[in-house]
């Protein structure tokens, strides 16, 4: 591999790694949590016994992803909400195909 290959690897999973931790403090910010982003796996679930998010934290989780990466989630997206993760992976996809 060479080290420009390398670079654009570490530069994106850097930036994967900046925007995942962005996400967690803003879900913990805006649903009131007591609880460090750090301590908040990448893959723990946000329902159940994840975050414990129950319907009114998704509108709010809905609101934020859309005021804040101008992302549109609507009911059929479900899969978005697995974990942090999920989240990233729905905001990115949708940033892309926009």
């Amino acid at each position: 591999m060479s080290t420009a290959a390398f670079d654009d690897i570490r530069t994106r999973a850097e930036a994967r790694l900046a925007r995942n931790t962005k996400v967690k403090s803003m879900i913990i910010d805006r649903l009131g949590l007591d609880v460090e982003p750090s301590v908040v796996s990448d893959n723990q679930p946000l329902f159940g016994r994840g975050l414990e998010m129950d319907s009114l934290d998704t509108l709010e989780i809905v609101v934020m992803v859309n005021n804040e990466y101008d992302v549109l989630i609507s009911d059929d997206d479900f899969e978005a909400f697995g974990s942090v993760n999920a989240l990233v992976d729905f905001i990115e996809d949708r940033e892309a195909a926009a």
